[in-house]
């Protein structure tokens, strides 16, 4: 399985571990660059977002008590577990 996540570089949450941000719909979301939700494309199966940033796509993250934001691709780190 693998495990996607981004750390906040700056601002009042810098250090902040990321994770995908589900939201109520059960789904993720990826987009190639626009925090337009008419941009992003729906993934249902977080193991499936792995494919997605390898095409060029950035994934919405959040953390407790931060708000979701697109992370693209060189901001990401990709572990297996």
């Amino acid at each position: 399985m693998n495990s996607i996540t981004a750390i906040i570089t700056r601002g009042p949450n810098k250090g902040t571990v990321m994770k995908p941000h589900r939201y109520r719909n059960g789904y993720f979301l990826v987009s190639k660059g626009s925090n337009l939700r008419t941009d992003a494309k729906e993934v249902l199966i977080e193991t499936e977002l792995k494919t997605w940033v390898q095409r060029g796509y950035g994934v919405r993250m959040s953390a407790a008590g931060v708000a979701p934001s697109l992370f693209m691709t060189k901001a990401l780190n990709i572990s297996n577990i």
